[in-house]
């Protein structure tokens, strides 16, 4: 299975909605759902391809789905479907 890489980080941001906060070394990026902080992950800076294969975790979704959010095939809503039927929503 292909990492994850930084440009697919930040474009699971883009589509969760989540906050950025830009920093020195990475940035820290807060995904909420009506507010709360439900998952937060950092997107590392460097040169190269660095692998961001810990943001799976972080957001609790497999690797495939998490290359499936940055991709497209996964959408918000399903993300935060996901979430809740692994109880980290309110139903």
């Amino acid at each position: 299975m292909k990492i994850l890489t930084s440009r697919e980080a930040g474009e699971i941001a883009r589509k969760l909605g989540a906050n950025i906060d830009e920093g020195r070394k990475h940035a820290k990026v807060k995904i909420r759902w009506q507010g709360r902080i439900v998952a937060s992950y950092n997107i590392r800076r460097g040169s190269g391809e660095t692998s961001h294969d810990y943001i799976p975790k972080q957001t609790f979704i497999s690797s495939r789905q998490a290359l499936d959010l940055a991709r497209c095939p996964l959408s918000r809503d399903q993300y935060f479907e996901i979430l809740r039927s692994k109880g980290k929503l309110p139903s």
